[in-house]
């Protein structure tokens, strides 16, 4: 069989008339060389950026995966930070609890068991007694609510009242003349005074300073 091939391609290249054919089964293997050649280098770059991509995503997984603990742990620190806010903010509202209603009495008179002078009467949105100087002088105090502190308004002078020459329906009743705050032990009273025409008023500023200025308890 393979001598009878021979023979035949022999014959062929041996007649002048079969030149044409015989180009064209050298074109042909050459056609079908050249096209295998270029099927392999084709695969072997397939496979080559196929292994270069798998490579690469290997390296961006351990690069993610790395990334990302530092992140787990920034958000773990920030829970704990935040659960323990609450116990800074809940001990706040303890040493700083809203002012209540009732008597107190001044903590530098405490020898005043009668309140003739140096006590204060807190009654939330209504008006008591408020004393400026010893078995003289004495105003209507309001008391409002404003936050954890207690704003005192000047309501009118209070019956018995002798001194004619201080200027009671001048002062103003929508300024505060004194500040409560609360305290560890009780509240403090912090005097700001009367005011007139939107200013201290300075001459009767004094009025009440003495007596009622300071800290007090809760009897």
């Amino acid at each position: 069989m393979y001598f009878t091939i021979n023979f035949n391609i022999y014959a062929i290249f041996k007649e002048p008339n079969l030149f044409i054919m015989r180009t064209a089964i050298i074109v042909l293997c050459l056609f079908f060389c050249f096209t295998s050649c270029n099927d392999s280098t084709k695969n072997k770059k397939t496979e080559s950026n196929s292994i270069q991509n798998d490579s690469i995503q290997y390296k961006d997984d351990i690069g993610t995966s790395a990334q990302d603990q530092p992140i787990q742990q920034n958000n773990s620190d920030t829970e704990r930070d935040l659960d323990k806010k609450p116990t800074s903010e809940g001990n706040n509202e303890k040493s700083s609890n809203p002012i209540s209603a009732g008597v107190y009495i001044n903590t530098e008179h405490l020898a005043d068991t009668n309140c003739n002078c140096y006590c204060i009467d807190v009654k939330l949105n209504a008006t008591s007694d408020l004393c400026l100087t010893k078995d003289n002088l004495f105003i209507k105090g309001r008391f409002e609510q404003r936050g954890n502190n207690i704003n005192i308004y000047y309501s009118g002078k209070s019956a018995g009242n002798t001194d004619s020459k201080i200027p009671w329906d001048d002062f103003e009743t929508g300024t505060p003349i004194a500040v409560l705050s609360p305290t560890a032990n009780g509240v403090k009273l912090d005097w700001k005074g009367f005011s007139i025409d939107g200013e201290i008023a300075i001459d009767y500023a004094l009025y009440g300073k003495k007596t009622l200025e300071g800290t007090y308890k809760k009897k």
